[in-house]
C-alpha cells in the first residue's frame, strides 16, 4: 500500500510522460543520466524521512565499531575478514591497523519490502552517484502540478550537491569556500571516458558554491614538491572516485602512491582515503548476519541487523545456520537458487553480481564452485513492492515498477534520494547499467520529536 502522500499525488489530475520527457530534454541531465527518467516523483513522509535516517545512521555506527568489536581495533585484519586482498590493504590502510576517522557520509541502496524498506548496499566514501538530482528536482517542480503539490502538502526536495559540499567542509574544514578552492574530481583510468560527462555536470553544480572542479583520472595527476597538479592547475583538493577494486596490481597501486603520499604529507587534502571502503564492503553483511557474531551486539542492534539487512553469508564451504538450522552452506546455495544471490564483496553499480533466479541451474552451479572461497557473499533474495506510475498524457492509465532507493546519509540523518526504477519485477539488479529509469524524492518534513 502506497504512503498517504503518495496516493493523493495520483488521484489528482497529475502530469504522465511529460516530466520524464522534459528531463530527457534538458540538456545537462541528458548529459549526466541519459534519456531514461521516471514519470513523476516518489514521495515519502517526514515519518518515514525520520525513520530511513535513523536506521541508516545507527548501521554507519555499527559498520564503524567492528573492527574494535571483532578484531581488537585492528583494521587490518577486518580488511581481511571482509575480502580485501594482500596489496588493497598494503595500500589503502595504516600500516599499525588503527582505524582513522570516516566522514560520516554514504549512499544505501533500499528496496522496499511489505515489512519495510532492506538495504542491500552502503556505499561509504566519496564516489558515489546521486549528486546531480538537483537538475531532476528543478525540473520537476517546473511543472505546475508539482509544485502546487509540494506547495499544499509542504513537501521539499533535499538538494543533494548541497550535501555534498556540507560533507566536504565537513571532512576538510581547511577548505575555504571563499577563497575559490580548485578541486580534481579524480576517477580511474579505465573508467574515465565513460564517466567524464558526468563529472562535467557535477563541475557545473559545484561551480555556483565557489568551486572550480577538475574532471581527471589518476594517469593525468602530476605531484609536484609542492603539491598536486593537473594540466598546470594546482589542486586545493582531491575529491575521489577511483575506488579499491581498482587496485588489483602493483602497477595500480603505483599510480596511486604518488597521490597519496601528497594527502598523508599536507600537500592536498583528499576527500576521501580509500579506507572507508572497508566498511562499504558487501562482506561486512556478512558479518553482520552471521549467528557467530551475535553475542558482541546488543538486542537493539541484533533488532536492526535483522530487520534491516537481508541473511548474508561469506560464500566458503562451511556450516551456517538459516532460520535456525544447521546447513552445509555450498548445497544450500546450489539448492535454493532461487532464493538467493551471489554478490562480489566489492562489486560497484550493479558489477559482479548474479541473481540465482535469472540464472540456469548448471551456471548457477559452476559460479557458486568458481567463487566459493574468494571475495563473494551469498544474499538472500529480496522481494521488493511496486509502486504505480503513469503511462503516456492525459489519461489515469500506470505501469508498476520496483526502486532502487538510493538514499544519502549525511551525518546522522537523510541526505537526499538518487531513485532509479524498472519495470521488470525479476531483474535483479537494478542500475543505470541495466536501463532503470532515474527520479528524485519529494519528502515531507519530521516533525520534531
Amino acid at each position: 500500500m502506497p504512503n498517504a502522500l503518495t496516493r493523493a499525488y495520483l488521484a489528482g489530475p497529475r502530469p504522465g510522460a511529460r516530466l520524464a520527457h522534459a528531463c530527457a530534454d534538458a540538456d545537462l541531465l541528458r548529459t549526466a543520466l541519459g534519456e531514461r527518467f521516471l514519470s513523476r516523483p516518489v514521495l515519502l513522509e517526514g515519518e518515514q524521512v525520520r525513520s530511513i535516517g535513523r536506521r541508516l545512521s545507527d548501521l554507519f555506527d555499527l559498520l564503524l565499531s567492528l573492527p574494535h568489536r571483532l578484531h581488537d581495533g585492528d583494521v587490518r585484519a577486518f580488511a581481511r575478514t571482509v575480502g580485501w586482498s594482500p596489496l588493497q590493504i598494503a595500500t589503502a590502510l595504516s600500516p599499525d591497523g588503527t582505524p582513522r576517522a570516516v566522514p560520516r557520509f554514504a549512499r544505501s541502496d533500499l528496496y522496499e519490502e511489505e515489512s519495510g524498506f532492506r538495504i542491500l548496499e552502503l556505499n561509504v566514501g566519496s564516489p558515489l552517484g546521486g549528486f546531480d538530482t538537483p537538475l531532476i528536482d528543478d525540473v520537476l517542480l517546473a511543472d505546475p502540478y508539482v509544485a502546487a503539490f509540494a506547495e499544499e502538502h509542504g513537501a521539499d526536495t533535499t538538494d543533494t550537491t548541497w550535501v555534498l559540499v556540507k560533507a566536504l567542509q565537513a571532512a576538510l574544514p581547511a577548505l575555504d569556500l571563499a577563497a575559490g578552492p580548485v578541486i580534481g574530481l579524480v576517477d580511474w583510468p579505465d573508467s574515465f571516458p565513460s564517466l567524464e560527462p558526468r563529472l562535467r555536470v557535477m563541475a557545473e553544480l559545484l561551480r555556483p558554491y565557489g568551486i572550480e572542479a577538475v574532471p581527471c583520472h589518476a594517469g593525468q595527476v602530476e605531484a609536484r614538491p609542492d603539491g598536486l597538479y593537473v594540466r598546470g592547475r594546482r589542486l586545493d583538493a582531491v575529491h575521489r572516485f577511483y575506488v579499491i577494486d581498482d587496485v588489483v596490481t602493483p602497477a595500480d597501486a603505483a599510480l596511486l602512491q604518488p597521490l597519496h603520499d601528497a594527502a598523508r604529507e599536507g600537500r592536498v587534502a583528499l576527500f576521501t582515503p580509500l579506507e572507508p571502503e572497508v566498511y562499504g564492503s558487501k562482506g561486512c553483511f556478512a558479518v553482520l548476519s552471521d549467528e557467530r557474531n551475535r553475542g558482541a551486539f546488543t538486542a537493539a542492534e541484533r533488532e536492526l541487523i535483522d530487520s534491516f539487512l537481508p541473511w548474508s553469508r561469506t560464500l566458503r564451504d562451511e556450516k551456517v545456520h538459516v532460520d535456525g538450522d544447521l546447513v552445509d552452506l555450498l548445497p544450500y546455495v546450489r539448492a535454493h537458487r532461487e532464493d538467493l544471490v551471489v554478490k562480489a564483496t566489492g562489486s560497484h553499480g550493479g558489477l559482479d553480481v548474479l541473481p540465482g533466479w535469472s540464472t540456469g541451474q548448471e551456471e548457477w552451479d559452476r559460479a557458486v564452485e568458481s567463487f566459493a572461497g574468494g571475495p563473494y557473499i551469498a544474499q538472500r533474495r529480496v522481494r521488493p513492492v511496486t509502486e504505480e506510475f503513469p503511462v503516456g498524457e492525459g489519461t489515469d492509465e500506470t505501469e508498476p515498477m520496483v526502486l532502487n532507493w538510493g538514499i544519502f546519509l549525511a551525518g546522522h540523518g537523510y541526505g537526499g534520494a538518487f531513485i532509479r526504477g524498472t519495470t521488470d519485477p525479476d531483474g535483479g539488479v537494478i542500475s543505470l547499467a541495466n536501463g532503470a529509469r532515474t527520479g528524485t524524492c519529494l519528502h515531507t518534513r519530521p516533525e520534531r520529536p
